[in-house]
């Protein structure tokens, strides 16, 4: 077909009715509902949006005005990846290095690094390089601001402070005053940098939701402003001086909206202060790391891929800075290629994606706009609450904050026990061939951590744990449930090795009085288990009493009292906790005083 012919297509429009019936057909017999999906922020999420569903002024009274882009110019923002060294030499080098090959942001962690009069003429020299500054540890940024004034700073723009409220300061009520000093003495020798940063990033690594974080991080700014202007300060200065900064997660759309919604509600709380209108857009700063809480030291390369989708959501969001983080940080092994990889993932979304390029991505998406709408009503909502308790500090100090996020955190994590979500690598398709790293990044909560514990655990023992299967029948019938069996175990590193088809009695002794495993998994179909089970029990504990022995699939509830007595120990199944269970398989191995000494 020619360019020409192709110009002049059409397709035919279709109604929403007419969707639905062909949906519903293709269901067969399954609801329209059962598309639906619940998200930890309590939203009901459709298979299909249309123009309808975009949030309009005329059709609700009680809302959060919808989000739209109204940017004039395409987005920009700064690669903010943090560069750390062991030497001052080192980091001046890898840092000159990184703004060569395309980083357009000074960011760098001191670390264990000690000696102020280093840090001045390492800032000396970076200062040179004209680019923005962002620096929001807490070392990193006490170190620069407690130090003495440099003329050579006048002009310096960027973000540099910590959050002593998101990251366990609050305790001590000294320490928000301690910190608003501070501000106001750095403000007299860096006055075009921000230096009041609410940082969400921690509770997000708790595993908040979304609306919990931007619910957490209006009030945080509240609490700033109040602060600052009982302290004399204005509130253009105090606002002009407010950076927010988010961690990003692996839902696409919802992290798109949750960014996009804060903007929006941001604006709420600056007009309801009685800002004027066009300091307003002037008063958002707002910058995103990759989240650390869905990233696992299993199968780390899967890393780079969720790091890549999370940095897309980010810049279509429409952030400031944007910090990608190195696929191996939570293994404690960072290093030139991990960062260049990082560094790179912005890159390409820039240079070859053309997102600098676009006004607003997201902006008149059905989809887009009403998540968006939907994630600002219930973050508003959540925000009023803590507002009505006392505000923020009061959340925190009564531990309400951590009660809500711990709800969540526990669901998640439940969630990924049964599988109802996936990571890859690490509840699903897990490769026992890696080595698992001997340091792993445990100060943030991440959701893989009980996996890599189990993973350990499997490490520790003196030989490899193999579980045996026993498939019974011909291939074809058992295959599927050992295929689930394999890799189920394979989660918590156990090992599995697969019978050849047992027809009869005798092929199955064969195999276990070959490879005498302290623990089986019969295979087969349902009726099979019915009809042979007994038979398998009572033969394999002929041969050693010990031996566990479990079956593949849910075992009948009017079956499981008759499969106790004769010596079954489970099962596997489809939505089984894998925690649960691997806990107590490994302790087979365990219990059997095969664990390498420490």
């Amino acid at each position: 077909m020619k360019l020409s012919d192709m110009k002049n297509q059409s397709f035919s429009r279709h109604t929403l009715t007419e969707w639905q019936e062909a949906a519903e057909k293709a269901l067969k017999g399954r609801s329209l509902h059962s598309l639906h999906t619940k998200t930890y922020e309590n939203i009901d999420l459709k298979p299909l949006y249309t123009e309808e569903d975009v949030p309009r002024r005329d059709r609700v009274k009680d809302y959060i005005p919808n989000v739209e882009g109204k940017l004039e110019l395409a987005s920009k923002w700064f690669i903010a990846q943090p560069i750390k060294r062991d030497s001052w030499g080192e980091l001046t080098t890898a840092v000159k290095d990184a703004l060569s090959r395309g980083q357009n942001c000074l960011s760098f962690s001191i670390g264990e690094l000690k000696n102020k009069e280093h840090l001045s003429q390492f800032l000396k020299e970076m200062i040179g390089f004209d680019t923005p500054i962002f620096a929001i540890d807490k070392k990193t940024s006490l170190s620069i601001l407690g130090m003495d004034k440099f003329p050579e700073w006048k002009g310096l723009n960027g973000i540099i402070g910590f959050d002593p409220l998101s990251e366990g300061e609050w305790s001590d009520e000294n320490r928000l005053e301690e910190w608003t000093k501070v501000v106001e003495e750095a403000d007299k020798y860096l006055a075009e940098v921000k230096t009041i940063i609410i940082n969400s990033a921690p509770y997000h690594n708790k595993g908040a939701s979304a609306t919990q974080e931007l619910a957490y991080a209006l009030s945080e700014g509240v609490s700033y402003i109040e602060a600052l202007r009982e302290n004399g300060w204005t509130l253009e200065k105090a606002t002009e001086k407010m950076h927010f900064h988010f961690s990003v997660g692996s839902h696409f759309f919802l992290e798109i909206a949750k960014i996009r919604a804060f903007k929006k509600l941001w604006q709420e709380v600056l007009f309801s202060y009685g800002l004027a209108e066009d300091m307003i857009s002037r008063s958002i700063s707002i910058s995103a790391e990759t989240s650390r809480f869905n990233k696992s030291a299993l199968d780390s390369y899967v890393n780079m891929l969720r790091g890549g989708g999370e940095a897309f959501s980010a810049i279509i969001a429409g952030v400031d800075y944007l910090v990608v983080a190195p696929f191996n940080e939570v293994s404690g092994e960072v290093n030139p290629f991990s960062e260049r990889i990082a560094r790179n993932t912005q890159l390409i979304l820039g240079e070859e994606a053309h997102l600098d390029k676009v006004i607003d991505p997201g902006g008149g998406s059905y989809y887009v706009e009403w998540l968006s709408e939907e994630v600002g009503k219930l973050a508003w909502k959540e925000f009023q609450q803590i507002d009505e308790q006392g505000g923020i500090l009061v959340s925190l100090r009564n531990g309400s904050i951590q009660d809500h996020i711990n709800r969540v955190r526990d669901a998640r994590l439940h969630d990924l026990a049964t599988r109802k979500n996936s990571m890859i690598g690490t509840n699903i398709y897990a490769n026992l061939e890696e080595t698992l790293p001997a340091e792993r990044l445990n100060a943030v909560e991440r959701l893989s951590l009980p996996f890599e514990d189990l993973r350990s655990r499997a490490k520790k023992l003196s030989t490899k744990p193999v579980a045996g299967l026993i498939g019974l029948g011909e291939l074809k019938t058992h295959k599927p449930r050992a295929d689930f069996v394999n890799g189920f175990l394979a989660t918590g590193g156990i090992h599995s090795h697969q019978s050849k088809e047992c027809f009869s009695k005798e092929d199955l002794l064969h195999f276990v009085e070959e490879t005498r495993y302290p623990y089986y998994v019969v295979c087969g179909k349902d009726e099979e288990y019915c009809d042979q089970l007994s038979m398998i029990i009572e033969s394999i504990h002929q041969i050693d009493s010990d031996i566990v022995i479990d079956i593949a699939g849910k075992i009948p509830d009017e079956k499981r009292s008759e499969w106790d007595l004769m010596g079954l120990n489970g099962s596997i199944y489809h939505k089984q906790n894998i925690l649960e269970k691997m806990d107590e398989l490994l302790t087979i191995w365990e219990e059997g005083n095969d664990i390498e000494e420490a």
